[in-house]
């Protein structure tokens, strides 16, 4: 799933941990400049005039391999390579350390409008730091109305209807030593292959509300350890109220795989029956430790499977 939202080239300045400096332009033309794609690309070849393969929606990444080979040539060369280059108008070029742009390179990025940047950390630590980045602010995301726990160090994120009891399942959990990631409402976002990252917005973070209590700062009553800020979502639960005269087959032997759509993402899916008296936390446990050694390769419902066809082939042959 490729990335669906946009970041000023300004925004990626201001983050400190970039470490990131203006060498031309200004900060009101970088404020109007979009980044949509979170892949970034170095520079290589197209500095030599194979422009083919150049990504213009992409971060161009300038370090000291591609000046090495600027400074092989004369300088009607080196001006004629650059121009070759910036004239295909790449959204943005960052130098690592220790390089930084020549003046002729300035005067050509400014003439042709393109924002040239600097970094102090080296191409191999920087590619690193920015594609984190850009992942988190350009990835798809989701509000959804659930609860997020860690169980285990299993994500899990609770949904249901309202009245259900996924906030007095979720405090009960706590109670037991699992994490609170959000109450009520979790954002998801989408981080590329396959990751899916629930956290909390800012406004509810370390609450749960309670009916007939209210609302309760999980941090302060439980400690720093009741609490998480994110956690990758691990599978998806369902807790559904029971209705015997339901015509739906809630899943006895645990053989039929179900899964849960988000972003594009495939979780594995419970659909939990609920009714008087259930003891929820006990079956997120459960449902934690099942996860996890289906993780491990353990799957108990294939275990039974294959004994009980081999009882039947062993009773067929008698």
């Amino acid at each position: 799933m490729p990335a669906t939202g946009s970041v000023t080239l300004k925004r990626l300045l201001d983050n400190a941990d970039l470490s990131l400096t203006i060498e031309n332009l200004d900060e009101e033309t970088l404020e109007k400049r979009e980044l949509k794609d979170n892949r970034v690309q170095v520079v290589g070849l197209s500095i030599a005039g194979f422009t083919d393969h150049l990504y213009r929606e992409r971060v161009q990444l300038f370090g000291k391999s591609e000046t090495d080979y600027l400074t092989t040539l004369t300088e009607e060369e080196r001006r004629a390579k650059i121009e070759s280059f910036l004239e295909r108008r790449p959204v943005a070029v960052i130098f690592t350390d220790p390089v930084r742009p020549t003046d002729l390179f300035r005067e050509i990025a400014t003439r042709c409008e393109v924002p040239l940047l600097s970094t102090r950390m080296t191409s191999s630590i920087f590619i690193d730091f920015i594609k984190d980045h850009l992942n988190r602010l350009l990835a798809a995301t989701s509000t959804l109305h659930a609860q997020l726990i860690d169980v285990f160090g299993v994500g899990m994120l609770i949904m249901g209807e309202s009245g259900v009891g996924k906030s007095e399942t979720s405090l009960d959990l706590v109670m037991r030593g699992h994490k609170l990631i959000a109450d009520d409402v979790v954002e998801v976002r989408y981080i590329p292959p396959d990751h899916l990252v629930g956290t909390c917005n800012e406004m509810m973070r370390d609450l749960i509300e309670i009916r007939g209590i209210g609302l309760i700062n999980v941090q302060r009553m439980f400690g720093v350890t009741a609490v998480g800020r994110e956690k990758q979502i691990d599978c998806v639960i369902n807790l559904v109220l029971w209705d015997q005269s339901s015509t739906f087959e809630y899943e006895r032997i645990g053989s039929t795989v179900r899964y849960y759509e988000i972003l594009g993402v495939k979780r594995p899916y419970y659909i939990i029956p609920v009714r008087h008296g259930s003891n929820l936390s006990s079956l997120m446990e459960v449902i934690a430790r099942d996860h996890m050694l289906k993780t491990q390769g353990i799957n108990i419902a294939e275990e039974f499977e294959k004994k009980l066809e081999m009882k039947l082939s062993e009773m067929g042959g008698k």
